[in-house]
């Protein structure tokens, strides 16, 4: 590491004599010497992790004087997972490879699980998921679990495309900025989300909270999926509750053409009408995916996708009208797991399984933080198993590389969320140094 900045001290010292010499009028001004740019990697310190917190009632907390009728509930119960935690806003930061936070509230408008997997600050996230339909809240949460300030820049995309209007706000360091995207980009019932950001980065997740009238309709955390690739995996998706409704939303950036398939422990499934699927450049189209217990989408592209899989998952209402309908809903973020690299999760409360993927033939396991197998199960290429999982909260697994997999978590009556594993090595940064023209002023 000594060595690399000591070359671009090098380079920026020629560049600082090079503009020099123009102020003496030695160099002509506006004319850069011929010279190739430096070119290395940078490994960035390991930062910690940041979780968004528990959720929140988009439109604050209303007290009725009927328990049936409020929009809170005191039925809450907040599971954070992760050593070393530290508050960073309504959220926490954590120093470990992995961290998870997991809310189960029972009442009220946003009832429902909710879990999301710590992650590390990122210059750039996207973030497949949430709706600013009628009834429904996507509330961004942006936390900085670095020692700077950072800026970041929202920009929004929908049915029709991008949408015109951005987001650019401040974050400070060990800080925590959220905003309802309803107020900028209204009435997106499909809603993909581009977050980036300055300096080391930042941690975004969405609060998806929906009512269907006075029922509530599920509450979850969208957290990144992959960055666009032209081939993606989704794993956990379908539910074996009866009513249980799979939808998958993509968005290829400049335009995709691409093939989808839906695995499960048998194979592929039947699903009709996804070959050669177009996507227009900027605009998010949702598939209605068929319902199975447990499986797993491919998506093969011939230009860079991103996409997610929402399962909702119907329940009785006690007290209410005859026939009502409440909902929860989980979601499932693309992976990208040609990178052959391990990835790891922190179990959080209300885990039942692990849901795998095998692109081919080979044995899957799970091993705790001591190395010891929790889990293991040969599969066959292009099927996926649901493994039964009674591990206890706060453990760390760890994935055997080249499988997709996730945590399914599930309660009654009707509460699922989904955890996604994570990378815990620290990928290098790419460094381009180059010397560009004197301006001389005025």
């Amino acid at each position: 590491m000594t060595m690399r900045w000591s070359r671009v001290g090098a380079v920026l010292a020629g560049a600082a004599v090079v503009a020099a010499a123009a102020l003496t009028g030695a160099i002509p001004a506006g004319e850069p010497l011929a010279s190739a740019p430096y070119q290395g990697e940078v490994t960035p310190d390991q930062q910690p992790l940041a979780c968004p917190g528990q959720v929140e009632i988009p439109v604050g907390q209303i007290e009725s004087g009927d328990a049936a009728l409020d929009s809170g509930s005191d039925d809450v119960a907040y599971d954070a997972e992760g050593e070393d935690r530290q508050g960073a806003g309504a959220g926490f930061t954590t120093g470990a490879d992995t961290g998870a936070s997991v809310e189960r509230v029972g009442g009220g408008d946003v009832a429902g699980l909710a879990a999301a997997g710590c992650t590390a600050p990122s210059q750039e996230q996207w973030l497949v998921g949430g709706s600013t339909a009628l009834g429904s809240s996507a509330r961004l949460v942006l936390t900085n679990p670095t020692e700077a300030s950072t800026e970041v820049t929202v920009t929004y995309y929908g049915p029709l495309g991008q949408v015109d209007d951005r987001t650019v706000v401040s974050v400070a360091a060990g800080g925590q900025q959220d905003l309802l995207i309803e107020g900028v980009a209204a009435e997106t019932a499909a809603l993909v989300t581009r977050v980036t950001a300055t300096g080391a980065g930042v941690v975004a997740a969405i609060q998806d909270s929906r009512l269907d009238g006075f029922q509530p309709a599920g509450t979850d955390w969208v957290v990144p999926s992959a960055s666009p690739a032209r081939s993606l995996v989704i794993a956990g998706v379908g539910s074996a509750a009866d009513g249980a409704e799979t939808l998958l939303r993509l968005m290829a950036p400049e335009g995709a053409t691409l093939d989808l398939a839906l695995l499960t422990g048998q194979g592929a499934a039947t699903w009709g009408g996804v070959s050669a699927l177009e996507l227009e450049p900027g605009v998010v189209t949702e598939v209605v995916v068929p319902q199975v217990d447990a499986g797993a989408i491919t998506i093969e592209a011939d230009a860079p996708v991103t996409a997610a899989a929402m399962v909702r998952v119907p329940r009785a209402v006690i007290d209410g009208p005859r026939d009502a309908q409440a909902w929860d809903l989980a979601w499932s973020p693309a992976q990208a797991i040609a990178d052959g690299m391990p990835r790891s999760v922190r179990v959080g409360e209300h885990t039942t399984a692990v849901v795998v993927y095998a692109p081919t033939v080979g044995t899957f396991t799970l091993t705790d933080a001591s190395g010891a197998e929790v889990v293991s199960r040969t599969l066959s290429a292009g099927t996926v198993a649901s493994l039964p999982l009674d591990v206890a909260a706060g453990t760390e697994l760890t994935g055997t590389a080249g499988f997709a997999w996730e945590l399914v978590l599930e309660d009654s009556p009707g509460f699922v969320s989904r955890l996604t594993p994570r990378r815990t090595d620290v990928e290098p940064i790419g460094v381009d140094v180059t010397r560009g023209a004197y301006v001389e002023p005025s």
